[in-house]
């Protein structure tokens, strides 16, 4: 909070006080010696820190009178600036710009960049304190750039009021920016070997400012987490409180900062530690700092009251002095002064109470929203408890599901029997895969923007993909599984993220059996529109279910508050729509819905693809009989290499050889000729990365194929760089996992064709 500007008081103070006699001064900021002139910094620091403002003002205004009489420039320049300083601290911010702009002018004219070095900074705390961003921010990067150069302290000050700034004006990135560079400035600068600006160091200097620069960037780290981040919260509490009072005595917001550390201490023992009585304990002292705050600004005014007394009093000395001279104009001015000063009073009074109330009511606000925010606080976290429930009961069945099945499997001698309990499985294990990756596309979601990956593909094709993939789930609650998709031509693909397309069909699909108990589940496909480059195509899910109420259509696409309709109906995990909303933002599409309850759902939404044409595939001879491609499979996991290696020996025509060390891949490698090498990422000693960046190294041209359980857009930038060629990601279905490995195949005989027609 900043005391309100005395404009009026502070020109008629400086009117008066400019007439009262040098002689008359007990005490001067200039001393002359052999016609030359110096002006006492320490001194005037000494007075302003001391809040001796009224007596600092009259020793200005004598020095600027003194060095204009006998044109010392340089001293008319400091006591400028000077005064600037003395007016900064009254909170006339404009009048205090004016006169470090004086200073500025002088030492432009004399061609002193030191001088200039000490104006910048000057205006720029004046900009700072008056909310003056625009100009703060084009005059900054001039004033630091004379900083440097000179190698001054007044680059660190100048400093501090940009992360100042930054606070004010809630740019807290910068402001965790800027308070970084401080630091670490700090840290590399020896303060002894500093050109310092005036004539002497001020004490605690780098101790201080490293206090401020610290306060700045705790604050920054807990607002960019937006108070919710464990970690971002310990820079606060390595400050000292004691030494941080120490550092910013002479700031009148001293208080409202040592406030505002503790209130955001209690914030992190309100949300991330949950202990309530540091809580109460850290927002007591922030309330009784607040309460300090607001005494200082009544006992600033009150100071202020003093000045303008002293004013008068200076107004009286003077017309006693010109009393014979102009008695009847000197009656008229101190009436009109006193007017005016009467009237200036009663506004500061006003102003201080205007001011007092409403830091009251605003308390009480503050207080109002703590409550408010900690009720909703208390819902959201009663929300994830009963999220993280359902979603432990969820992953427990179908892992109870798999363990139980597979021990039926190996008991079980009858066939027909042991093919249901297999199929079961695999449903149980579909599941499982579908809400894991849910869970992980949630996250995933959040944080980032879904970037499709386009390849050419048949829409019939991927629905059977979906349709496989939750046939056992429908057949196990003995629902009929509908398929319907417009006839296209066959030599006609679509450009389509194959995976991220699957998600959304599957999704609702499995939804639609979760919630239908007798009946039928129906996927259609309909041709909407169709030009030569593009074709429109409407998906509906339909069922016989429940039903959704029109009262919940507002939360049926968001994440866990769409639970609060169906845990009568369903345990599922809540997360499933949200993740198709999220996936068809990423086709420029939406989806919406029509439902009757007791009868049934429609899901739909409409996407654009673009097309393409494959082309026929003409045999071309070859000049090489064909033999088995052999296969080199790198995993750490005994279990991946079986599953992998039976994998590969059901594909016609190929043959494996397994290794489970990075370093013995490089080796085997070099010694045999292998046709395409699995590899995994996650292995000890040296990883999938490191080995394929090997190879390269001497083998350039061989398919290294990423097979791994991670999938993400940095995952995908690694493997690019390290030379993988194309990531396959667990758990695949077997027809996807034998076409990709076919397709290297068909690279294979090609390449050889080439070779041959080389020779």
């Amino acid at each position: 909070m900043c005391f309100p500007k005395l404009n009026t008081v502070i020109i008629l103070f400086i009117a008066l006080i400019t007439n009262v006699s040098f002689a008359q001064a007990q005490e001067s900021l200039i001393n002359i010696n052999n016609s030359s002139c110096t002006f006492n910094s320490y001194k005037l620091d000494m007075l302003v820190k001391n809040d001796s403002l009224y007596k600092a003002t009259v020793l200005l205004n004598d020095a600027i009178r003194f060095s204009k009489k006998y044109n010392f420039k340089d001293t008319e320049a400091k006591s400028y600036n000077a005064l600037g300083q003395v007016l900064t601290k009254m909170s006339n911010f404009k009048r205090a710009e004016s006169y470090h702009v004086k200073a500025l002018k002088i030492y432009d004219s004399l061609n002193q960049d030191k001088g200039r070095d000490l104006s910048y900074s000057g205006i720029l705390n004046s900009y700072v304190l008056g909310k003056n961003y625009s100009k703060f921010d084009s005059l900054y990067p001039i004033a630091q750039d004379i900083s440097k150069q000179l190698n001054s302290e007044i680059y660190f000050i100048n400093l501090r009021y940009k992360i100042k700034k930054d606070y004010y004006s809630f740019d807290n990135a910068s402001m965790l920016e800027s308070s970084n560079i401080g630091i670490t400035a700090l840290e590399t600068t020896n303060f002894d070997s500093l050109n310092y600006s005036k004539n002497y160091r001020i004490e605690n200097l780098k101790k201080n400012l490293h206090q401020s620069y610290q306060y700045y960037n705790a604050i920054a780290h807990v607002k960019l987490s937006n108070f919710k981040v464990e970690e971002d919260y310990k820079p606060l509490f390595l400050i000292n409180e004691d030494e941080l009072k120490a550092s910013i005595s002479t700031d009148i917001n001293s208080y409202r900062k040592i406030a505002s550390l503790n209130y955001y201490k209690y914030l992190y023992y309100t949300n991330s530690n949950k202990n309530l009585d540091s809580a109460n304990k850290y927002l007591l002292k922030s309330d009784t700092y607040k309460y300090t705050a607001l005494n200082n600004i009544e006992l600033k005014n009150i100071r202020n009251g003093e000045l303008v007394d002293k004013i008068i009093n200076a107004e009286q000395k003077l017309a006693t002095a010109n009393e014979t001279r102009k008695k009847e104009a000197l009656n008229s001015q101190i009436f009109l002064v006193s007017t005016i000063i009467m009237s200036l009073t009663l506004a500061i009074i006003l102003t201080v109470f205007y001011f007092y109330f409403k830091a009251r009511k605003n308390i009480v606000k503050i207080n109002e929203a703590l409550k408010a925010s900690n009720s909703k606080l208390i819902a959201i976290d009663k929300d994830r408890l009963e999220f993280f429930s359902i979603l432990s009961h969820e992953l427990r069945t179908p892992i109870y599901g798999i363990s139980g099945l597979a021990t039926l499997i190996d008991q079980e001698n009858d066939v027909i029997k042991k093919q249901s309990y297999l199929d079961s499985l695999i449903s149980s294990s579909n599941y499982l895969s579908i809400l894991i990756d849910n869970i992980l596309q949630a996250n995933r979601l959040k944080f980032d923007n879904k970037t499709l990956r386009l390849k050419p593909d048949k829409i019939e094709k991927i629905v059977s993909h979906v349709v496989s993939t939750i046939a056992v789930a429908a057949k196990n609650k003995d629902l009929e599984l509908i398929v319907n998709i417009d006839k296209s031509d066959k030599n006609e693909n679509i450009l389509v993220d194959k995976v991220a397309f699957s998600q959304i069909l599957i999704n609702l699909a499995y939804n639609a059996i979760r919630y239908t108990k007798k009946g039928s589940i129906t996927i259609n496909v309909i041709e909407k529109s169709r030009n030569d480059e593009e074709i429109t195509l409407r998906f509906e899910v339909k069922d016989t279910g429940i039903g959704i109420k029109e009262e919940h259509r507002s939360v049926v696409f968001s994440a866990f508050e769409n639970k609060t309709f169906l845990n009568k109906n369903s345990s599922g995990s809540g997360l499933g729509l949200y993740i198709v909303k999220t996936l068809l933002k990423s086709h420029n599409a939406d989806i919406d819905f029509i439902s009757t309850p007791n009868k049934g759902s429609c899901f739909f939404f409409e996407i654009t693809f673009q097309l393409s044409m494959s082309k026929e595939n003409k045999s071309t001879p070859t000049l090489f009989t064909h033999r088995d491609m052999r296969v080199l499979i790198v995993d750490d996991n005994k279990i991946n290499l079986l599953i992998t290696k039976k994998n590969i020996e059901k594909i016609e025509g190929y043959s494996c050889q397994t290794i489970s060390n990075g370093k013995e891949a490089i080796c085997l490698v070099k010694e045999k000729d292998f046709d395409l090498i699995l590899m995994d990422i996650n292995m000890p000693d040296m990883d999938g990365y490191e080995v394929t960046k090997h190879i390269r190294m001497f083998n350039p041209y061989i398919p290294i194929l990423a097979l791994t359980a991670l999938n993400s857009s940095e995952i995908s930038a690694k493997a690019e760089t390290s030379g993988i060629n194309q990531i396959i990601t667990k758990p695949y279905i077997f027809e996807d996992f034998k076409a990709i490995i076919l397709s290297y195949r068909t690279m294979y005989n090609q390449s050889n064709i080439i070779d041959a027609e080389a020779i």
